[in-house]
């Protein structure tokens, strides 16, 4: 699944509040200070499943300054990698690009239909998660 979404704010803006947002999980997850790099590699709970496939691991695989993120996050049950691509488009809008790569590692089949279901919800969720990103930042510019 891949959406583009332009927003009308500036590479390092968006990419300073997803690294602030990565930074306060790491805070909340772990007890010691981790540096945020590529290559890091943390657990955490799920906030929605529980039992089986509850703990995930996130691997932050790549970190490129105003320009992407990718992370991978993996349970007993599915594999699920995430990346932004940033594109600045002028000093004051960028072009977001979201894609979410998922992989059902368990013994159960995910009936096709249901896949497909999964990843128009997800589609929206991103888009309306990128747009809240750039409302947050636009309200911040603002105080």
């Amino acid at each position: 699944m891949k959406v583009s979404v332009e927003l009308n704010v500036s590479d390092k803006e968006f990419y300073d509040v997803m690294m602030k947002s990565l930074q306060e999980e790491l805070n909340h997850v772990s007890k010691k200070k981790l540096e945020l790099k590529e290559g890091l590699k943390y657990k955490k709970k799920s906030t929605q499943r529980k039992g089986v496939g509850s703990e995930i691991t996130v691997h932050i695989k790549r970190l490129v300054p105003n320009e992407l993120y990718v992370a991978t996050f993996n349970t007993a049950i599915d594999h699920t990698t995430i990346s932004y691509k940033i594109d600045a488009l002028n000093e004051s809008k960028i072009k977001v690009t979201y894609e979410e790569v998922y992989e059902n590692v368990s013994s159960q089949n995910v009936p096709a239909w249901r896949q497909k279901m999964a990843e128009k919800q997800s589609s929206k969720k991103a888009k309306k998660m990128l747009k809240e990103i750039e409302k947050f930042i636009l309200n911040e510019r603002s105080k």
